[in-house]
């Protein structure tokens, strides 16, 4: 009687995860069609809609991060959508940050477009349109505004992520359930855990591989913008294997893949598969899988790469360790709970879920250290927080990990009190909620981060005599924007003695020549301009040179973050 309750509960709450799976994909159904790019345009030649006198010999387009050799083009099109005969674009060699192409005919008088895709230095597609003309201007008719598009997470990637995020989630949670957390008398319910436990981490393995052996076709299928119908073409995966990181990375992956199925076999012909000693094997394939993973984020193409590709190692390490131990706390620990429960049956559960909500908490710490560099890394204003999908994904992802995390003291708070009921159902929901945080995993790791869009800038320093210098930047992107210098004493007023104000530009990303622009005042302590004296996303350095009446000279740096969107 008790093992069909047993079972009828599992299938309760078996049925209630895979409610809330289906909820989270009809989510994702909804989820905008829009987001910013990964890599961007920092300079092109033809420039955008720049009127050229002649026909341009070639073109050139540099980028504000290194691309991917495989999966590159450049089309140009004349007014009518026909095709300009071109050479076959090539990544510079020197500089892989810029891709280029020569054109075979000389162009005639008209108007153009040109059409690159590329893959950006963190494995993300790119494409974007840039106009320009020769010998004529532009009309209001056949104007086109530059742009830049990438890759949106579509159900196939979102679902193989998930996939591949849960099962490494479900292997190192069965290993460190057995090795660390489930330390029972050796009867027959114990035995019938730990037999469990072993398929459930077989099933984790078969899991990653499927999901690892799919990511191939699945980035193939992205990179060459194919439907899965022509993606098995043997050109088309091997240009993926061999002009791409992700290709190199993925030959590393499925070799991680076979030695942890390797290693977990011999280790489960062992009588002692929870052994230490056999553990510690399997732990490091499994790191090393791990690593991967975060050598193909976005952390691998960030400034410190080492510390953040470390962090984002960590960040990942810590859940899956909650995430995957928490599966076995669900499904195979209310085995050890009986109806009538005995005192050393009592003792045994509860010692169970103190010894989990203790490294709960040191995940906790972990995910809080490593997620917050992040956030500072990805994230650079709240304005990008709220306006973006990565800031608004990021947003749902701290609120579920909240949940998580009051649920997780509130499992270690009944942990001390020992009641007579169990955790179950609670563990359940947590646990479900676990699954919603690896989906939405799945989703960041390929969005494009906030960076892209951080909104306007504004920003004040207070100057050696007490004054203080406010720069206001709007809407703060590579083009047209609206720059405001306010003035204004230590008491708040506005300062009146200030004669001149020059803005200098230095751009932190290229080794482009400063510029130099005066700004127009409009009021006693207000200076403001408009003008595209941005024309680059990216790191810029801006200095506002204040001269006053009676000939003294203030310099006050400001290092805004302009997007490119």
């Amino acid at each position: 009687m008790s093992t069909v309750k047993s079972k009828k509960n599992n299938f309760y709450r078996l049925t209630s995860l895979i409610g809330l799976f289906m909820l989270c994909i009809y989510v994702i159904t909804l989820f905008p069609k829009v987001a910013l790019a990964h890599a961007f345009v920092i300079e092109s030649t033809p420039a955008e809609n720049e009127i050229l006198s002649t026909s341009p010999s070639s073109i050139r387009i540099q980028f504000n991060e290194s691309l991917q050799n495989g999966f590159h083009s450049i089309i140009v099109l004349d007014s009518l959508g026909k095709k300009v005969p071109l050479q076959k674009s090539q990544i510079n060699k020197e500089n892989q940050s810029i891709i280029g192409t020569k054109i075979i005919k000389k162009l005639p008088k008209g108007s153009y477009t040109m059409q690159w895709k590329v893959v950006s230095a963190d494995g993300h597609p790119v494409q974007g349109v840039i106009p320009f003309s020769i010998g004529t201007s532009h009309n209001s008719s056949s104007m086109v505004k530059a742009e830049t598009s990438n890759y949106i997470p579509k159900s196939d990637m979102i679902f193989l992520r998930w996939l591949l995020f849960s099962s490494l989630a479900l292997y190192i949670g069965g290993i460190i359930f057995n090795l660390f957390v489930y330390q029972a008398r050796q009867d027959e319910v114990f035995q019938s855990i730990r037999s469990w436990s072993k398929k459930v981490i077989w099933l984790s393995l078969l899991g990653m591989f499927i999901s690892l052996l799919l990511n191939l076709p699945l980035q193939t299928k992205i990179d060459a913008g194919v439907p899965w119908s022509e993606v098995f073409n043997v050109d088309l995966l091997t240009e993926t294997l061999k002009q791409t990181s992700f290709g190199f990375m993925w030959v590393i992956q499925m070799a991680c893949i076979v030695g942890l199925s390797i290693t977990t076999y011999f280790a489960s012909r062992n009588k002692s598969f929870y052994s230490y000693k056999n553990g510690a094997l399997c732990i490091l394939f499994f790191i090393a899988l791990l690593i991967t993973k975060s050598l193909t984020s976005h952390a691998a193409v960030s400034t410190h790469k080492i510390m953040a590709v470390s962090m984002d190692f960590l960040h990942l390490l810590a859940a899956s360790i909650w995430i995957g131990t928490l599966f076995y706390l669900v499904f195979l620990l209310p085995k050890r709970r009986k109806t009538a429960m005995d005192p050393i049956e009592k003792d045994s559960y509860w010692h169970v879920i103190n010894r989990f909500s203790l490294l709960a908490i040191g995940a906790t710490v972990l995910i809080l250290l490593t997620g917050i560099y992040g956030s500072l890394l990805y994230v650079p204003t709240f304005y990008s927080l709220f306006h973006t999908y990565y800031g608004k994904a990021l947003i749902g992802k701290v609120l579920l990990f909240l949940m998580m995390l009051i649920l997780g003291g509130f499992h270690y708070m009944k942990s001390k009190k020992r009641g007579n009921k169990d955790l179950t159902r609670t563990i359940t929901v947590e646990f479900g909620i676990g699954l919603v945080v690896m989906m939405v995993a799945a989703i960041l790791t390929n969005l494009p981060t906030s960076m892209s869009l951080p909104g306007p800038f504004k920003q004040t320093i207070a100057l050696d005599n007490g004054d203080t210098a406010t720069l206001q930047i709007s809407p703060n992107i590579a083009g047209v924007n609206a720059f405001k210098v306010v003035l204004k004493d230590s008491k708040g007023k506005s300062v009146t003695d200030v004669e001149k104000v020059q803005l200098t530009f230095t751009s932190l990303n290229t080794e482009l020549d400063a510029s130099n622009i005066d700004v127009p005042k409009q009021r006693q302590g207000v200076f403001q301009t408009k003008g595209m004296y941005i024309n680059i996303a990216g790191k810029w350095k801006i200095t506002v040179h204040l001269l006053t009446t009676s000939l003294d000279s203030y310099d006050i740096d400001f290092s805004p973050v302009v997007g490119s969107q």
